[in-house]
């Protein structure tokens, strides 16, 4: 069987989509040393200097952005999108039959599922609602963050006062009962995140599945 080789273009694309998920890989990378360095600052209270001070912001800011950007998540599209172009041009590549126009296809899909091109915007009503749901999270959540940013200066000006040990440990207490608190608040707001990407970046997504995650936040949510 006579075989043909894909367009420049669509190769172009795969390999775009691998570089991609490996720049987000380094970057979670990153984020999961920030979290190991932030505790070992918090716990083994190294020499009081504008450096160590300025590594531990920047170990605090990597461990926010894990969730921040969804650096897993990203990690996973990318690598989704990649395999899937891959698999098209070795469909094209091996079936005489198949048009051009189903690589286009493809990396429509690919470039939907990585969401780097919107669509359409999501309706006002259902952004205001998860932004209802993260107020409140961050209503709960601020003491402890609050908490564990003070560890900086406790640390800082060594104060007598209050040890950094004791900061990190109130920072603790205070996000262990906010994660517990808000765990159905965070489940209602992450059903409407995902629905708000859909509508946004999927063209297969309607209004009614924006309807159906609005009810289901609602019903999941407390209050």
């Amino acid at each position: 069987m006579e075989t043909r080789t894909a367009p420049q273009w669509i190769r172009d694309r795969e390999a775009g989509y691998r570089r991609a998920r490996w720049m987000w890989v380094g970057a979670t990378v990153l984020g999961w040393l920030g979290w190991a360095g932030w505790w070992a600052y918090a716990w083994c209270q190294p020499p009081n200097t504008a450096l160590w001070n300025s590594g531990a912001v920047t170990c605090l800011a990597g461990w926010m952005a894990l969730d921040l950007l969804k650096l897993e998540e990203r990690v996973k599209r990318y690598g989704n999108a990649a395999e899937a172009v891959s698999a098209a041009i070795v469909r094209y590549e091996t079936s005489s039959d198949l048009p051009e126009s189903a690589l286009a296809e493809a990396d429509r899909r690919a470039r939907e599922a990585v969401r780097v091109e919107r669509i359409r915007t999501a309706p006002d009503w259902i952004r205001r609602q998860r932004r209802h749901y993260r107020l409140r999270i961050l209503g709960w959540v601020s003491p402890a963050l609050l908490a564990l940013l003070l560890q900086i200066p406790a640390a800082h000006w060594h104060w007598r006062w209050v040890r950094p040990w004791q900061v990190l440990s109130v920072g603790l207490v205070l996000l262990t009962g906010a994660m517990f608190k808000t765990r159905k608040l965070r489940q209602a707001s992450h059903i409407l995140g995902e629905a708000i990407e859909r509508y946004e970046y999927e063209s297969a997504a309607t209004q009614s599945d924006l309807d159906e995650a609005g009810r289901w936040a609602s019903e999941v949510s407390p209050g």
